[in-house]
């Protein structure tokens, strides 16, 4: 429950005088069945009129202020739950958006989301309807079971023995509907990451007709593991529900045949009867509850406690007091730097070069040999196991990293766009920029005359990952973004990949207009493509095994020379 006060105590005078309110309706219904069964008292002693007209009078009371009272604790109960949900939900995301680019890499976006939705969603409801709305009826089953033993103990202590064997089967049963619940998130967590899959990747399915492959996976998942466990759960816990209705129901049966007996020797009263039966009820209706609800908050902990472990991964540090260079040259060097990935082989060994500030650099070789890697170092993505990286003999780790990576752009092969507008996607670059800066950049990219076609301009909406755009033309946007940024040092992932010759030719000029002045780095997979850098990096297995300007790794005729060769008598 720790978990929960964390969210609850920025709203804890809420919780206070909710909770208090809450414990005033409990005692008001806890005096309902006294009065009821006092009243049927004085009515069969032939008591004065203005007794029961006091009586009366003390039951509608009692009953309107309870109504009120439960009325404003759930409302309370449900605005904080909607609050805490807002920060649950805002606190994970923040927190898992600032994880390093490996956790990722490596998780699936679909499975992330569906953990911490279902979380808050459990979150909401133990605070908005299990703890205001139910807690308080602790304190009324502890009223009806104090008021009952006065009544009669022998009545009061049958009913205490129902009320254990209720709570003993909900309990023996609570670990088996817990541990399925735990293989249940599990489960839904996968299957949610498949649908994710789906829907993002639907071109691709489509393009090659694996619409009933795609299919397949998603009926499997739900019918191999989905519904199985829930079945399982839902049988463990409708077993338990039986089992307790069962207890409670011959319980109550033989305590109120006894209740009998006791009235017709003149032991109790009809009025004494009558308040007992009103206890006995309104005791057994919230105590179900509570145990239910128990069980309730225990499978939601366990969905906030698997959200919560996100927080058990360590955030990438910005070094707020960090450097920040000024008047950067943007003159790169890499010293001698190697990188492995936990518990794997070593990715990079020995990468020692120089790019000078202005210079084209670009990384050459086959797929896996540690291009992507050595770029990724320069953002500090990852951290170098040994060795280090300079930006103007400035060791980047000892730089403020937002800044570090303000001067940086990347214009990736595969292009990530926002469902949202033209115009917000580009200021993605540079969120705080004018539109006139917007539209500059945009004509710079080649890209502003085709938003000028568009039905909104550019406050239309692009889809999801830029799905009404064509592979051109979301270049494009990101080269604009990428200009509006005004890096001093770009990245281009083969941004020209894949593309007919016109939008090539558009793409080509935006990318000279980027490149002014700029230290560039291109990872290349098309050789035709680097022919003009100032340097080449041959790169086979994490090692640069040749480096140097086109012409001269053509005339050594070495590893550059032979993939060369390889790729041309191929095309």
């Amino acid at each position: 429950m720790n978990i929960i006060w964390l969210y609850m105590k920025k709203y804890r005078k809420t919780v206070f005088w909710t909770a208090l309110l809450a414990v005033f309706f409990s005692v008001l219904e806890g005096l309902t069945p006294y009065i009821y069964g006092r009243l049927v008292d004085v009515v069969s002693d032939g008591s004065i009129s203005s007794l029961i007209l006091f009586l009366l009078g003390m039951w509608t009371l009692t009953s309107l202020l309870a109504a009120i009272f439960r009325n404003i604790v759930s409302k309370k109960g449900e605005y904080l739950g909607a609050d805490i949900l807002s920060d649950f939900v805002y606190n994970q995301t923040s927190h898992v958006i600032s994880l390093p680019l490996s956790f990722h890499r490596e998780k699936k976006v679909g499975e992330t989301v569906s953990r911490i939705i279902r979380a808050g969603d459990h979150l909401k409801e133990i605070i908005g309807t299990t703890l205001f709305w139910v807690a308080p009826r602790f304190l009324t089953v502890l009223i009806g079971v104090i008021v009952m033993f006065f009544i009669n103990w022998q009545l009061a202590l049958g009913a205490s023995i129902v009320f254990i064997l209720s709570v003993g089967i909900v309990s023996m049963r609570a670990s088996l509907v817990i541990a399925g619940q735990r293989e249940l998130n599990k489960s839904l967590d996968k299957s949610a990451g498949i649908l994710n899959d789906s829907f993002l990747n639907i071109q691709a399915i489509k393009s090659a007709a694996a619409e009933s492959f795609q299919k397949s996976k998603i009926k499997k998942i739900y019918q191999k593991e989905v519904s199985p466990m829930a079945k399982k759960v839902a049988r463990i816990w409708e077993n338990a529900h039986a089992y307790q209705d069962l207890v409670f129901s011959i319980g109550f049966v033989a305590i109120f045949g006894y209740a009998v007996l006791l009235m017709g020797k003149g032991v109790i009263s009809q009025g004494v009867l009558v308040m007992f039966l009103g206890y006995l009820t309104l005791t057994r209706m919230p105590l179900t509850v509570l145990l239910w609800q128990w069980l309730t908050i225990q499978r939601g902990l366990t969905a906030i406690k698997r959200a919560h472990e996100f927080f058990d991964i360590d955030s990438e540090k910005d070094n707020h007091n960090g450097k920040i260079i000024k008047n950067i040259k943007a003159k790169v060097e890499y010293k001698d730097v190697g990188f492995r990935y936990p518990g794997k082989k070593s990715v990079l060994d020995h990468i020692s070069f120089t790019a000078l500030p202005g210079q084209k650099i670009a990384l050459v070789g086959g797929s896996g040999e540690g291009k992507t890697t050595t770029i990724d170092l320069l953002s500090l993505y990852f951290i170098p196991n040994k060795g280090k990286i300079l930006i103007d003999n400035t060791d980047i780790r000892s730089l403020n990293l937002n800044f570090l990576r303000s001067m940086i752009a990347y214009v990736p092969q595969e292009i990530i766009l926002f469902n949202d507008s033209v115009k917000n996607n580009i200021l993605y670059g540079k969120p705080k920029a004018t539109e006139r800066e917007v539209i500059e950049s945009a004509k710079a990219a080649n890209i502003h005359n085709f938003i000028e076609t568009l039905p909104q301009k550019y406050d239309t909406l692009v889809g999801e990952r830029g799905v009404k755009l064509s592979t051109g033309q979301k270049q494009r946007l990101s080269i604009a973004r990428a200009i509006i940024r005004d890096p001093k040092i770009l990245v281009l992932d083969e941004a020209t990949s894949s593309l007919d010759v016109q939008s090539e030719k558009l793409i080509q000029e935006a990318l000279e207009n980027l490149e002014k002045n700029k230290t560039t780095f291109i990872i290349a997979h098309r050789l035709s493509t680097v022919r003009k850098a100032d340097k080449i990096l041959v790169l086979e297995k994490g090692k640069i095994v040749e480096q140097g300007t086109h012409d001269e790794l053509i005339k050594n005729k070495g590893a550059y020379y032979k993939f060369y060769n390889l790729q041309f008598s191929q095309g």
